[in-house]
């Protein structure tokens, strides 16, 4: 049944529970007209043919005694006269009526042909608006002198028909009020079945950017809406972090940007208060350059997580080497590493699928970091390994390591663990970056650390046919 997805679910159960009952109600009613029907034709065929089968005797009989002919023809009638429904009438052997009821109505003509065996048709009588059906039958009898007489019976099974039609119209005006009292009980318990649904609808139009903690799971539900309220509670769960995050986000945004432009304000008005040499104006110059070189880094990884978060960052994979793209990420930063006296090296090679410049900006991201946080004479390690389906490059060093309350929020964004929020060469959203690109090709990243004694960044991907 195609019922309008705008139809309310209490209107759509009694919909369903009438249409049912009316299924069952009128299936049990055919079936009980159907069969009193039967019954009362079997009766009245029974009726019938044991009424042939009486007075055919009675002929058998009385022709074997002494008396007239008429003797038999006068007791059958007077055995008729004793029966309103029944009409005979009697034929002799050249064909002429003998004798008939007086109720007798079948024309002659409209009999089936005598036969020995039992056979009945129906025969309908009409008169303006009177309406009676006969049950037709006609046998022969045969008397001593072998003469062959014909008896037609009519039996007149109106009555009966009455009955059941009578029987069959208070069955639809019975059926069709139970229908309607079921409609109502079925629409009542529908709406009593549905008052969680509603308690819990009233409970989530209640909810607003201050009451993100409720949760429905809390209260005790039908067993069919806990998994709706659990579902619900997820989604608060999520939507809660998410809205927590943007919270955290627009206010280090605030700060990452305040931080760059009050500094170019500054060094613009201290140098405009009066007149500078050359020199103080070169050297303002390029303090202003390192603030807009930091303004413009934050914006850019900004717009890429965006670009990202829209999934409006496209990928564009290739073939990659894992030895050859460590190389180039060691001889990028080898003169920094010289200069703290850090120890590069590199193992592994594999051979894999990804975004070339996606996949140097993550591990560059995870190399910087681990050089900005490792002290002279320590050491950094580039591993990559094939593992179960899947592509670990890891990044180790042997540094300052990472507090296990800080490890859950490394890769937010703007979030830093120490305390240099305003570092011109750490925007905080390195590691943030690094997760977004994993993300972008289908993996993840994770962190193993410890204080003073260093950290493991891995960068995992799915190992995808090439």
């Amino acid at each position: 049944m195609l019922i309008p997805r705008n139809v309310p679910i209490t209107v759509r159960l009694t919909l369903f529970f009438s249409v049912a009952m009316a299924i069952v109600l009128y299936s049990v009613s055919g079936l009980l007209y159907q069969t009193l029907r039967d019954q009362l034709n079997t009766k009245d065929v029974n009726e019938l043919r044991s009424t042939l089968q009486i007075q055919k005797e009675i002929a058998g009989t009385i022709s074997e005694r002494q008396g007239p002919q008429e003797q038999w023809q006068n007791e059958l009638f007077e055995f008729i006269a004793e029966q309103d429904r029944l009409s005979l009438r009697i034929i002799s052997p050249d064909g002429k009526i003998w004798s008939q009821s007086k109720n007798m109505r079948v024309p002659e003509a409209n009999y089936p042909a005598p036969t020995t065996r039992f056979n009945y048709s129906s025969w309908r009588h009409r008169d303006g608006d009177h309406h009676e059906k006969y049950l037709i039958t006609a046998t022969t009898f045969t008397l001593k002198d072998k003469e062959l007489w014909t008896v037609q019976a009519a039996l007149n099974v109106s009555r009966n028909n009455e009955i059941i039609e009578n029987y069959w119209a208070r069955m639809q005006i019975a059926a069709a009020l139970a229908i309607l009292l079921f409609a109502a009980c079925g629409y009542g318990l529908a709406r009593r079945g549905l008052q969680p649904l509603r308690v819990i609808s009233r409970q989530i139009e209640n909810i607003n950017v201050e009451e993100l903690h409720t949760r429905l799971s809390t209260e005790r539900w039908p067993s069919e809406l806990v998994v709706l309220a659990t579902s619900f509670d997820s989604m608060m769960t999520r939507l809660e972090a998410s809205f927590a995050q943007l919270t955290r986000f627009s206010s280090d945004l605030a700060h990452e940007l305040r931080g760059p432009i009050n500094n170019l304000i500054s060094a613009a008005s201290v140098t405009l208060n009066q007149p500078r040499s050359p020199a103080e104006y070169q050297e303002t110059l390029e303090a202003i350059v390192e603030e807009g070189e930091r303004l413009s880094r934050t914006i850019s990884s900004m717009l890429f997580l965006a670009r990202a978060d829209n999934s409006r960052e496209p990928l564009k994979k290739e073939t990659l080497n894992s030895e050859t793209e460590f190389r180039r990420l060691t001889g990028f930063y080898e003169i920094l590493a010289e200069e703290k006296n850090i120890t590069l090296t590199q193992q592994g090679a594999l051979t894999f699928a990804a975004d070339p410049l996606h996949f140097q900006r993550a591990m560059a991201n995870l190399l910087s970091n681990a050089l900005h946080y490792t002290p002279s004479g320590g050491h950094i390690s580039l591993n990559a390994r094939r593992e179960n389906g899947w592509l670990y490059f890891s990044v180790t060093d042997n540094g300052e390591g990472v507090a296990s309350e800080h490890i859950p929020h490394l890769f937010e964004r703007f979030y830093r663990a120490d305390e240099s929020r305003s570092s011109a060469e750490n925007t905080g959203l390195g590691l943030a970056i690094v997760k977004t690109i994993a993300e972008l090709h289908g993996g993840k990243v994770s962190v193993e650390s410890a204080l003073n004694k260093g950290s493991t960044f891995t960068l995992i991907l799915p190992d995808t046919p090439i």
